[in-house]
């Protein structure tokens, strides 16, 4: 097992759930809900509206490689692999954060959620086991 294979999975689920959070905070909310107030938000704060971009894609990047965890959990990996117990853990944590982050403000929640489940799907390279 690697040594620091815990704590590579503690700092990619902070960087899931703060990235994600950190991009509610940081999106622009114009008081109106028209186009002209988004872009009028997003021209006079162009620095605020890229870190919550950059936050956003590092967040849901993060968590797709929780999504590749657990379809390799499910399909692939033998149930007496030493870090097997440990990935369901994570899984666990991951899952109460999304849940965190849908109870919080559910819209980009579930953004980031579908994006990533898409883009952890289409990267997981599962191998066939005989």
């Amino acid at each position: 097992m690697d040594p620091y294979f815990i704590f590579k999975k503690c700092l990619l689920l902070l960087t899931a759930y703060g990235g994600i959070l950190t991009s509610f905070k940081l999106f622009p909310h114009p008081r109106g809900f028209g186009l002209g107030e988004l872009i009028g938000a997003v021209l006079f704060s162009p620095f605020q509206m890229l870190a919550a971009s950059l936050a956003f894609v590092a967040g849901f990047l993060a968590y797709s490689l929780f999504v590749q965890d657990l379809l390799k959990t499910l399909f692939q990996m033998p149930r007496y692999s030493v870090n097997h117990n440990i990935r369901i853990l994570f899984l666990v944590l991951a899952f109460l954060s999304i849940a965190h982050l849908m109870y919080t403000s559910w819209v980009p929640a579930l953004c980031a959620l579908i994006l990533a489940s898409l883009y952890g799907i289409m990267d997981v390279n599962l191998q066939k086991v005989d």
